[in-house]
């Protein structure tokens, strides 16, 4: 009697992800962490959140507020490693409690309210947002040309000299609304707010750019045999009359060590200690090559596997360099 044996084969099948009305209904982790790897692969994430991880934050976030998943994606911002809410989205937030009694915006000059927005300034024109939440007192709060001034953001390089007038009014807006719907905002700050903060956290990087850091001189073939053989001597307890070069040819571990030692080009060792320097896992460096377009091809297992030509690339581009840190170095 003959006998067979049938192998069965058992697939796990994936649990569908809702789309309602409004889109996409992510109810768990499977379908956040699914929903995150789409995006990443199609390469319309936002700048700054393009890996799966950071995707992932920003739709929780935006979940958090209220947001659904691609208006999560376009207004949750990333700036100086801190997440923030653009000024717009803020106040749909907050309008969306359905507690919004009252919202009003205006620019003043010398004390007086200007029909529209002011073409020329002086230290007293002031951007005023004023915010009644159901079952609260009105707050009112303005900013002003000369509290820009004392922040030095007035004629500050970007949307400060190209829109003032907006850039005092989503000020103002951003502290009314946080001093009435903190509970509603989870403690975010307006994009516009964010990006004028003066901050140091990619200090590392730039230090490291544009050549990463520099290295001591790379140790010869025979050096790096030596620092090998030598302690392997010390270990055993009859002493060896064999030459170096002897020892290398008749000492496998050695010859293993050798090959280890030059099989990284300098490029490639430079950029695995920048890594290691700054607490980057190399499974999260070579994602972020990937996810960000500068790597194309098969997936890396180790450096010596990162093109010389995308390490010389990413040379040339320190605010990269520094958002590799920001993303994945260990603080």
């Amino acid at each position: 009697m003959n006998e067979t044996t049938t192998a069965v084969t058992t697939t796990t099948a994936k649990a569908p992800v809702a789309i309602g009305r409004g889109g996409i209904q992510i109810t768990d982790m499977d379908g956040l962490v699914r929903f995150a790897n789409a995006v990443a692969k199609s390469g319309l994430a936002p700048k700054g959140i393009q890996t799966p991880e950071a995707i992932c934050i920003a739709l929780e976030m935006g979940l958090e507020v209220g947001l659904p998943p691609m208006a999560a994606l376009q207004n949750i911002a990333v700036i100086n490693g801190r997440p923030s809410i653009w000024g717009d989205a803020m106040l749909a937030v907050c309008r969306a409690t359905g507690e919004v009694a009252e919202f009003s915006e205006w620019y003043e000059d010398g004390g007086k309210r200007l029909p529209r927005n002011p073409v020329t300034f002086s230290d007293t024109t002031v951007a005023v947002c004023r915010v009644t939440r159901t079952g609260y007192e009105p707050a009112e709060t303005g900013f002003s040309v000369a509290d820009a001034k004392t922040a030095k953001l007035w004629g500050k390089e970007g949307p400060w000299s190209q829109y003032p007038a907006r850039m005092l009014r989503f000020r103002a807006r951003s502290f009314a609304l946080r001093d009435s719907f903190g509970d509603a905002l989870k403690g975010l700050r307006s994009a516009e707010e964010v990006s004028d903060d003066p901050v140091e956290l990619a200090k590392p990087a730039t230090e490291a750019a544009p050549d990463f850091k520099p290295r001591k001189p790379r140790a010869t073939k025979q050096e790096a045999v030596n620092e090998v053989v030598v302690p392997l001597k010390d270990q055993t307890p009859e002493p060896t009359t064999q030459a170096p070069q002897a020892a290398l040819e008749a000492d496998e571990p050695a010859t293993e060590a050798d090959t280890a030692a030059v099989e990284l080009t300098e490029l490639q060792d430079r950029f695995c200690e920048f890594c290691r320097d700054s607490g980057i896992a190399f499974d999260d460096a070579a994602g972020w090559l990937k996810t960000t377009g500068r790597y194309k091809g098969d997936d890396l297992a180790g450096f010596d596997e990162v093109p010389d030509a995308v390490i010389a690339e990413l040379l040339k581009a320190p605010n990269d360099v520094k958002k590799l840190v920001v993303l994945f170095g260990k603080k």
